[in-house]
Order: C-alpha cells, then structure tokens, then sequence
C-alpha cells in the first residue's frame, strides 16, 4: 500500500478551496498540460510502487532501492492529446535547466497540440523561471501544494514503474535506464492518458468530499 501524506491543516484549507474553485472547470481540463519530475534508480525504485493489480492473478513483486547506486532525473509533461519528450536532467537541477527544458521540449509540445495551461510546481519559483513563464502566452493554473494526489502524472510514473523495474529489474548503465523509460513513456497507450486527464473531474469532487484531505488515486 502506497503511503500518504499527512496534510497540515492549512494546505488541507487550501486543496479545499482549490477544489471549488475548479468545480466548474470540466472539458477546460482536456487543454491542461500536467508536468512532474521523477528520480530513477540504476538499483530500484524508490518504496512502494502503486500499479493497477488484476485479481485473478498473483501480485507482482519489485525490488526497493534503499541506498547507494546511480539514477537519472526525468521531466515531462502529457495532456489529453498526447505527450512532450523527455527530459533528462544530469546533476543539480536549477532555474537555466529548468527554462531549457520548458524551451527544447514543453514549449514545441504545447504548440503542436495547442495546449493554453500547464500545472505550475511549486518548487521553481526562481524570478528567472517566473519572468520566463510570464513572457509567454500560456497561462500557469494555480496548483495546492503537498498533492500528488491531485496530479495525473503521478500515475502514469507508477504505471511506468512497473514497467521499468518489472521482475526485479536493475540496472548498470545510466543510458540503459534512459532506454527502458524511454520505451515505457513513449508506448503508454493514449487511453491511459485521456483517462487520466477526464478523472480531474472527479478527483476535485473527492477533494470536497473528503473535506481537503488525501485522495485514493
């Protein structure tokens, strides 16, 4: 079982707020770009993998990386009408990588499919990165933070997960690790996608159900 977040009482004010502020939003998801990082381990994936599990059959095993080893970072972003390439990440990351990688890969990919928002992180929030988003045309939606819950993308790195580390797998090389997440991105069926676009409606009337608090997704 894949662990929560224990929500302070003020972001879970604010994911409440947020919620009702896009109750309304329906089809306005379908032209959201949803962006995220994720480390990947030559030696494992990090804890628990969340996957969708078929109950007739046995569950699937994976090893976990608790220390040591190399990895890669990885961005990316998907909406409704498909999916950016990615991003590979070498080193520390900060403000002049983040907006190379908004130039080289999200920027072509929002155009081509005309994409108007994309899901704002809150950890770049660099002037640079700020002054670059500003002097563009797109418009960076309002995001709760401490809600992995809230971001589709979040089950599409699981999905791949299961994908790159299935029986156990491990890796030696860093561009070997970049060639099964490559495979892993670019064959994720387009269903998947949409599915997980359309279930922002409902992921935002859970939230004012449970009141702001954390999500099964």
């Amino acid at each position: 079982m894949a662990r929560r977040l224990l929500l302070p009482k003020l972001h879970i004010s604010k994911r409440l707020q947020w919620a009702r502020n896009h109750m309304s939003y329906g089809d306005k998801w379908k032209a959201v770009l949803f962006r995220d990082g994720k480390k990947w381990n030559l030696n494992g994936p990090d804890g628990n993998i969340k996957y969708w599990h078929d109950l007739r059959k046995e569950p699937r095993s994976f090893l976990s990386s608790q220390s040591g080893g190399g990895s890669v970072m990885v961005w990316a972003s998907f909406g409704f009408n498909g999916q950016e390439g990615l991003a590979f990440f070498d080193g520390r990351q900060n403000s002049p990588k983040y907006i190379e990688a908004f130039e080289n890969h999200l920027m072509p990919f929002a155009e081509n499919i005309g994409g108007r928002n994309w899901e704002y992180q809150h950890i770049h929030t660099s002037d640079a990165t700020k002054n670059y988003l500003n002097s563009k045309i797109f418009t960076v939606l309002e995001w709760p933070s401490m809600s992995p819950d809230l971001n589709p993308i979040d089950n599409v790195w699981c999905n791949m997960s299961r994908k790159v580390y299935e029986n156990g797998g491990q890796f030696y090389l860093v561009n070997a690790l970049k060639t099964v997440i490559e495979s892993a991105w670019y064959n994720m069926e387009p269903e998947i996608l949409q599915t997980l676009i359309m279930s922002m409606e409902k992921r935002v009337y859970h939230v004012i159900l449970k009141n702001g608090k954390t999500l099964n997704y």
